[in-house]
């Protein structure tokens, strides 16, 4: 009688359990209720079109549905999900471990927090714990803090600490480490060849190990194959990296959540569906579903019928549903409104703290000075062009403003124009890769007039090591957003000088090079 007492609550446990691991994303700013009442998700993953209308839509989410776990990407730099007019746009880690001032990075920390416990987030799918030693990182880059271990783990405590003081859980990102990686796992599977092991452990395992101990709440994978750990599954579908190594070894015992199971990395060889079993099996507690509705439904099938029939053990379901309640305690979402002349405020101080002055003498006169940058793609939050700022934040200055990939009839005008002036200041952006050659081009063209060039690195601090001859003078701003546009433009003037100290090695400048001070 006992046993079949046991088998019948197994199996309720089981038809009701597949949406517990299930994290909902969708486009656009409607809530879709019928998916959600449908699928029965544990949380679900906005993201900056969800926000079109505000946060009322998220707010009634969670009044309707308040077991609900709402999480963000709300990392400051590129990945700021919440990002509605007014709302200030935080730089990237990058900025922050340049300016090496883990009280300052707390500080941005618990402001990001603000912001998203106001939108209401439970949750942010922040701080990034990879570090960066693979300089053309084709999706990390400016995301990380930096290229040591040191100085991720001395800003990514910092980070976790901040969001706590917000009220916002933590997830460190992505395990066990995408910060030497050469393919972008949205697009491909990157590999760590066998022999990387000393490597993995001594510089890209410290981060995560100190996240653990500090009491990170959050978890999230890579969808990376790494050889010397497990040889035939990528860490997300990996129980010997996810429970072997993370749960056992490092003693992790908060909540797993996977990266996006639309990315191709793992959708091109399992199958969403398949590998949302294996990411469960492997020890994941979260999965997340991306944004078509028809691969949410395959999840959910696959992980019910893994269920039923006992593939996906009752116990492994009862476990994530114990760590789902316990955050879920600790969640304090939605937050009252911040203020965001502060929030503004404390923006500017980080990017102000982050330039870099790599060469050249400071500061420079506007007058006779052609500022050419580009107008970047609004594909991360439309924000100015360096150039189109220039008159106001060094005065006297005239502008040019050209694509992301300069044309030649963009070329030869700026060149036209360049030729009237006596000293040019470029920006270069790119956070992804290498440079653009077109941006070559423009350098190659602007240097040939035979006038000063000051370049202004928008992105990757790296830039220079494309700039042949280098330029007279060289700037590194780790970011495009608004707020740090202006603090380069205003240390060019002389408004401050630039403190910030290289966190990762450009070219032939060290780690911790700055002009702007002795580290």
């Amino acid at each position: 009688m006992r046993r079949w007492l046991f088998l019948a609550l197994a199996l309720g446990l089981a038809k009701a359990g597949a949406g517990d691991f299930l994290v909902l994303s969708w486009p656009g700013p409607e809530v879709p209720y019928a998916l959600i009442e449908e699928l029965k998700p544990a949380g679900v993953l906005l993201f900056a079109s969800n926000f079109e209308k505000g946060p009322g839509p998220i707010h009634a989410l969670k009044a309707r549905y308040p077991d609900l776990l709402v999480f963000v990407d709300q990392e400051g730099g590129p990945f700021n999900s919440f990002r509605p007019p007014g709302v200030p746009r935080f730089p990237s880690a990058m900025t922050l471990g340049a300016a090496d001032d883990p009280a300052l990075t707390r500080r941005v920390a618990r402001g990001i927090g603000q912001e998203v416990c106001y939108a209401g987030a439970d949750a942010d799918f922040a701080p990034v714990l990879d570090v960066n030693t693979n300089p053309k990182n084709p999706i990390i880059g400016i995301r990380s803090f930096g290229a040591t271990p040191e100085i991720v783990v001395r800003h990514g405590l910092a980070f976790l600490e901040g969001l706590k003081e917000a009220g916002v859980l933590a997830t460190a990102k992505h395990f066990p480490g995408h910060g030497d990686t050469a393919v972008d796992s949205h697009l491909g599977l990157p590999v760590y060849k066998k022999g990387t092991l000393p490597e993995i452990e001594a510089k890209h395992l410290p981060p995560f190990a100190a996240a653990v101990k500090a009491g990170v709440p959050l978890v999230m994978t890579a969808h990376i194959l790494y050889e010397d750990l497990d040889p035939k599954y990528p860490a997300t579908l990996s129980k010997k990296i996810l429970t072997g190594l993370l749960r056992e070894q490092m003693g992790f015992r908060g909540a797993i959540v996977t990266d996006d199971m639309s990315m191709r990395a793992i959708r091109d060889r399992y199958g969403e569906g398949e590998a949302a079993v294996r990411a469960v099996l492997a020890g994941a507690d979260l999965v997340l579903a991306g944004r078509d509705p028809e691969a949410a439904r395959r999840i959910h099938a696959a992980l019910q019928k893994a269920l039923e029939d006992g593939t996906i053990p009752a116990s492994r379901l009862a476990e994530t549903r114990a760590r789902l309640a316990e955050l879920r305690k600790r969640a304090k979402a939605p937050c009252p409104e911040p203020d965001w002349e502060r929030l503004e405020a404390l923006a500017l101080e980080a990017a102000r703290a982050g330039i870099t002055w790599i060469k050249g003498e400071l500061p420079i006169s506007g007058e006779g000075t052609l500022v050419v940058a580009p107008k970047l793609r609004p594909r991360y939050g439309e924000e100015p062009s360096l150039a189109e700022l220039a008159p106001k934040y060094l005065p006297g200055a005239h502008y040019q403003v050209v694509s992301e990939r300069p044309t030649g009839s963009e070329i030869e005008e700026t060149l036209k124009r360049a030729r009237r002036f006596d000293r040019i200041v470029l920006g270069t952006y790119h956070w992804l890769g290498a440079l653009p050659e077109e941006q070559i081009w423009l350098y190659e063209a602007l240097k040939a007039l035979e006038k000063p060039i000051y370049v202004v690195a928008l992105g990757n601090p790296d830039d220079l090591v494309y700039l042949d001859p280098e330029p007279e003078g060289y700037l590194a701003t780790y970011g495009f957003r608004a707020v740090q546009l202006r603090a380069a433009l205003e240390a060019l003037a002389g408004a401050f000088t630039p403190a910030g100290k290289l966190p990762v090695p450009v070219g032939p400048y060290p780690i911790g090079y700055g002009k702007g001070g002795v580290k």
